[in-house]
């Protein structure tokens, strides 16, 4: 069973839904760590949502809804961290101001 430690994601989320993450085929992953930080002067809120690719973000696929981000916060997501995807299932976050956090996104994949 092959195991690969991955760097997911590390960019800036849109006021959209922006997909961070995708499962391989005949793959299972599992969130390791994810933090989002705010270098901006001002309160930015995120959501993140776990749903099949098939789906669209809803409010009954999230795991974190509208957490506000301090100015200068640096947050670890443990609403986040320990999610299992299987294969095609998509982690995605939407901010309430584009280009203004940035997700780091870190993942181990099981074969």
């Amino acid at each position: 069973m092959p195991v690969t430690l991955k760097n997911a994601y590390i960019a800036q989320p849109g006021v959209t839904d922006t997909t961070l993450y995708t499962c391989p085929a005949n793959t299972t992953a599992r969130v390791l760590k994810c933090t989002v930080t705010n270098d901006t002067t001002t309160i930015v809120t995120i959501s993140f949502n776990k749903r099949p690719a098939a789906v669209a973000a809803a409010v009954t696929n999230l795991i974190m809804n509208l957490k506000p981000i301090c100015s200068k916060e640096t947050y670890e997501c443990p609403e986040v961290v320990g999610q299992v995807l299987d294969t095609t299932d998509v982690l995605s976050a939407i901010a309430s101001v584009a280009d203004q956090l940035t997700v780091s996104l870190d993942v181990v994949e099981i074969v």
